[in-house]
């Protein structure tokens, strides 16, 4: 028979076994906690479109020499002073704002074009981000690559949040609009702004007088711009009918009927009509006719006219108070050419 010997460990044997099994542990515990934090980094990336600041890291738990390792690696890339970007996130103007708000060390709020591209007034951003942050504020000195306004009026606790940014609401935004647009994007983002019910011309007028001031921009260009677009001071419906009425009477032609119903069953009511060559003249009052709701009946209403005959002219109140002769020519000749027609 054979016998095995066996022989139990040394006590040196006994110690190896054990300090290979704390570091056996630590590695664990050490590659666990690693996985957890880059976890986390990654999930602030994904919502914050892909910009940190050297501070935010540090809250979620990494350490200065692992940002440096990261920018070492490629997978950072620094920005601003303090303030990098993921480079596995595609760029964008929404990490352009974003890394421009946390390089003002989250003090400044975005704000005229690029707050207006932000609500979808502007179909592009501006070539540089835009911000805005109170006159007092003191900042270190500043970087290259974004614009930043100083204002003696911005009210930060005004500002909302929107698609993770830090925005003037869009009262505000149209008034810093206005200084600083050609105007054809303004009335584009005005129309758009009051169509989608993000403003109201009331809420539009009381946002002028109170940042008004001598020197302040972008008040008497909204004013101006509301006037001329007839959302301020256009005389109501019943004023722009009279207006018209005498303006046809000057022009030495047949009076129109008033008020002439039209259509199957008198649905429609014209505001001036000469029935025997189907031609009506319509006059709109900008504001009464502005909502997508109004303005798809309106379409709807005169398409139908159309399709029965009727030949349609429609002026709104700056035509007719300010163009009255082009106005009238108009329909001079529109009246004599259906007139041979009959």
């Amino acid at each position: 028979m054979v016998v095995q010997r066996y022989n139990s460990p040394t006590k040196t044997q006994n110690a190896h076994r054990r300090a290979r099994g704390r570091t056996a542990r630590g590695i664990s515990m050490a590659v666990e906690p690693r996985r957890e934090l880059e976890a986390k980094l990654r999930r602030w990336l994904r919502t914050h479109h892909g910009i940190i600041s050297f501070h935010e890291a540090l809250r979620l738990g990494a350490t200065p020499s692992m940002i440096k390792s990261k920018v070492r690696r490629g997978e950072w890339e620094r920005v601003y002073r303090s303030v990098y970007r993921d480079t596995a996130t595609p760029p964008s103007p929404y990490q352009d704002l974003r890394a421009a708000y946390v390089a003002t060390d989250r003090r400044a709020v975005v704000s005229h074009g690029s707050a207006a591209w932000v609500w979808d007034l502007l179909r592009q951003p501006p070539a540089t981000p835009e911000l805005s942050v109170p006159a007092t504020t003191r900042l270190a000195r500043g970087e290259p690559g974004f614009t930043l306004h100083r204002s003696r009026d911005l009210d930060v606790a005004q500002a909302v949040n929107r698609n993770g940014l830090v925005v003037t609401n869009p009262l505000r935004t149209i008034v810093d609009l206005a200084g600083s647009v050609l105007p054809d994007d303004l009335t584009e983002a005005v129309d758009s702004a009051v169509a989608r019910r993000l403003v109201t011309v009331a809420g539009l007028e009381a946002e002028i007088e109170r940042l008004a001031r001598p020197g302040r921009a972008g008040t008497g260009a909204l004013r101006r711009h509301l006037f001329d677009r007839g959302f301020i001071g256009a005389p109501p419906p019943s004023v722009l009918e009279a207006r018209i009425r005498r303006l046809i009477v000057g022009l030495g032609l047949e009076l129109p009927k008033i008020e002439y119903t039209a259509g199957e069953d008198g649905q429609y009511r014209l505001d001036l009509a000469w029935p025997a060559i189907m031609l009506a003249v319509e006059v709109d009052g900008y504001v009464w006719h502005f909502s997508p709701e109004c303005k798809e009946r309106d379409e709807t209403r005169r398409n139908h006219l159309q399709q029965a005959g009727w030949t349609v002219l429609v002026y709104n109140w700056r035509q007719v108070i300010r163009e009255k002769d082009g106005v009238g020519r108009e329909i001079i000749g529109m009246h004599r050419r259906l007139s041979r027609l009959g």
